[in-house]
């Protein structure tokens, strides 16, 4: 394992673009993730509490991602730890957030090639989604993707891509990040607008 190898490849490929590389540092030990830590980063997706608790003791000075599917009755705890959310995906989520004082950063998932095993909003429900999370939060940061293994990448990610654009041009607000690419297919999504990827496996192999 060279992680900082790894991070140096692909740190040159983000380069050219206007996007950044969050580690995905799900099971792996501090003395894994103090590697990252120490080439400079400080931002890190996270899946499991446990293991945000783990990392977040050692590296006093960093900010988590929740990028896993969320439980309603672990909101609560997510939203008192994480800076970012990337995954919220049901009405239901978005009611439980509105009586949260902690007003974190939201990305709205999209279950892009409707696949029933993943969890996300349907395509073309996401304009209403937009309303709702408007009026009893705030407008979601961005939109978040998770495509299925044997979707063409380019398909979904552009379609991503047309989404995000419609929603810039309907709300002046919103910042329209797009947080979509992991370890086999970040580079595809980084020629479709990604301002986030997601890498994990590719970093610790």
């Amino acid at each position: 394992m060279d992680i900082e190898k790894n991070l140096n490849s692909i740190s040159k490929k983000l380069s050219n673009y206007d996007a950044k590389l969050i580690p995905v540092i799900k099971n792996r030990t501090v003395e894994e993730v103090k590697v990252v830590y120490d080439y400079g980063f400080r931002e890190f997706g996270e899946n499991r509490l446990e293991d945000y608790f783990l990392h977040s003791e050692k590296f006093h000075d960093a900010i988590f991602h929740f990028i896993a599917p969320l439980q309603s009755r672990k909101i609560r705890s997510i939203f008192e730890n994480f800076e970012f959310i990337h995954t919220v995906s049901r009405f239901k989520e978005i009611d439980l957030i509105s009586k949260l004082e902690d007003k974190r950063k939201v990305f709205l998932q999209i279950n892009i090639d409707k696949d029933n095993n993943k969890s996300g909003i349907e395509p073309d429900l996401i304009f209403e989604y937009f309303e709702y999370s408007k009026d009893r939060v705030n407008l979601p940061i961005g939109l978040m993707c998770i495509p299925n293994i044997q979707s063409d990448p380019r398909i979904v990610f552009s379609r991503m891509q047309s989404i995000n654009t419609e929603l810039k041009n309907m709300y002046s607000d919103y910042k329209g990040e797009l947080s979509m690419g992991m370890s086999e297919d970040y580079e595809i999504a980084l020629d479709y607008g990604a301002t986030i990827i997601r890498v994990g496996s590719k970093i610790f192999k």
